[in-house]
């Protein structure tokens, strides 16, 4: 079974912000992880108006995975790749521990995160990568949501002004997406 790992709190909020946490839940069903470095960052978001759901997140994805020691030292190479000049030491760590992990442990895994640079770091570490529009998309189909409440909740997250990597820009896209 593919794990789905949490690199940051992008897709977390996301869900928080729509008020959808339980239809979260359901998608990640025991397959969801996360780092001790993520499950802090979304410790703070709940204390964030509108972003309180977050509050369940650990009770949905667990205790933290620990990085090894080799895996802390190759993080701190992939946030390298990442960071930007100007950047805090803790930037992009997340991102970069959770690929670590990936990468070292070998185990099936795919990264699950809304952060472009993040994104194409993965892809071209040969790591599947999902984001919000990709779970939307998979509740449709599932059956777990329907399709105009699926398309709802990528007009609330543009209205927020969040990224949606690989959303369709219109309602006639977006069924076309969800029904092939």
């Amino acid at each position: 079974m593919t794990t789905l790992l949490f690199p940051d709190n992008t897709v977390l909020v996301n869900f928080a912000l729509v008020g959808r946490i339980d239809l979260f839940a359901d998608l990640v069903r025991d397959r969801g992880a996360w780092t001790y470095t993520v499950s802090e960052e979304c410790r703070r978001g709940a204390n964030v108006l509108g972003q309180e759901s977050l509050d369940r997140i650990p009770g949905i994805l667990g205790s933290p995975l620990m990085a090894s020691a080799r895996e802390r030292i190759d993080a701190l190479a992939l946030r390298r790749r990442l960071a930007a000049p100007g950047d805090s030491e803790t930037k992009h760590y997340g991102e970069a521990e959770c690929l670590a992990i990936i990468l070292c442990r070998g185990e099936p895994a795919a990264f699950v995160t809304d952060d472009l640079g993040a994104r194409r770091l993965s892809r071209a570490l040969n790591v599947k990568t999902y984001s919000t529009w990709d779970l939307i998309r998979l509740a449709v189909r599932a059956g777990l949501l329907d399709e105009l409440a699926g398309w709802d909740m990528v007009l609330v997250l543009r209205a927020k002004l969040r990224k949606i990597p690989g959303s369709p820009g219109t309602e006639g896209d977006y069924l076309a997406a969800v029904r092939r």
